[in-house]
């Protein structure tokens, strides 16, 4: 028992003193992805949103973590097979842990991997009924390069604008520009 009384007063100090000693910044993002490669073949530019997450380990360097939906509508108005008109659609579930490297105060690169959790969905019309069949969500792995933009807009917080190509497993890439706003939660 004393083991495990002085590891977690181990990990209270550890984390209260990376806490004290940095920023946590957290917001959200409006996204357009534009699809490339097998993902062009099978839909159109998309929309979505992220959830962002930010830990600074200094002025220069931070980690990140989002969680994101996309979603990619068919190319094309659909097509008939035997009576019915089938329309398909993407979507994407990106959770993407990333590095970022500040240039300046305001412009960034980043880095991101993780696992982008595609479906491929089909709704089929016929004239007296719809049906929609889905695939099961399938995760593949995938990572991106990107860089950024930052404008102060008040005291605690940030518009942000930046662009990442995300490559993915069998070729489902993409490129992607956010406009979101982050909150400094130090500064609260």
């Amino acid at each position: 028992m004393p083991n495990t009384y002085y590891f977690f007063l181990f990990i209270f100090l550890i984390t209260t003193a990376l806490f004290s000693q940095s920023r946590f910044n957290a917001g959200a993002s409006f996204n357009i992805g534009f699809p490339s490669s097998a993902l062009a073949n099978l839909s159109e530019t998309g929309i979505g949103g992220s959830a962002i997450g930010e830990f600074a380990f200094s002025e220069k360097i931070s980690a990140t973590l989002s969680a994101s939906y996309q979603s990619f509508p068919g190319k094309g108005e659909g097509f008939a097979v035997q009576g019915k008109v089938i329309d398909f659609s993407v979507n994407d579930i990106p959770v993407l842990a990333g590095v970022r490297y500040y240039f300046s105060p305001e412009f960034f690169g980043t880095f991101e991997a993780g696992a982008h959790f595609l479906r491929v969905t089909a709704d089929i019309y016929e004239v007296y009924s719809e049906e929609k069949v889905s695939t099961d969500y399938e995760a593949k792995f995938g990572g991106g390069i990107g860089a950024g933009y930052r404008f102060r807009l008040a005291e605690p917080s940030v518009l942000e604008i930046s662009g990442n190509y995300q490559l993915v497993q069998e070729n489902y890439n993409s490129f992607s520009i956010r406009l979101g706003i982050l909150i400094l939660l130090d500064i609260i």
